[in-house]
């Protein structure tokens, strides 16, 4: 029974340092997951901004062409 009072000693001593490692670990996990998100959410923003700078060069297109079919009456009439 004398002999588990060294080793008890000891897990209560490195008790602290145990859990301050643990901690450490939990805290670049998150760090890992919310970087991921965070490029995830960047690659999402790029690819929505380039769809609509196709749209509105779309919509430049369609305008012009409706511009040039209104003249187009225009000098019919």
């Amino acid at each position: 029974m004398e002999a588990f009072g060294p080793i008890i000693i000891l897990l209560l001593s490195s008790l602290p340092i145990i859990l301050i490692i643990i901690g450490v670990v939990f805290l670049i996990r998150f760090a890992k997951r919310t970087e991921h998100r965070a490029d995830k959410r960047l690659t999402i923003d790029k690819n929505h901004a380039q769809f609509q700078q196709e749209q509105t060069q779309g919509m430049k297109e369609i305008s012009q062409r409706i511009s040039r079919i209104e003249n187009l009456l225009k000098e019919v009439e």
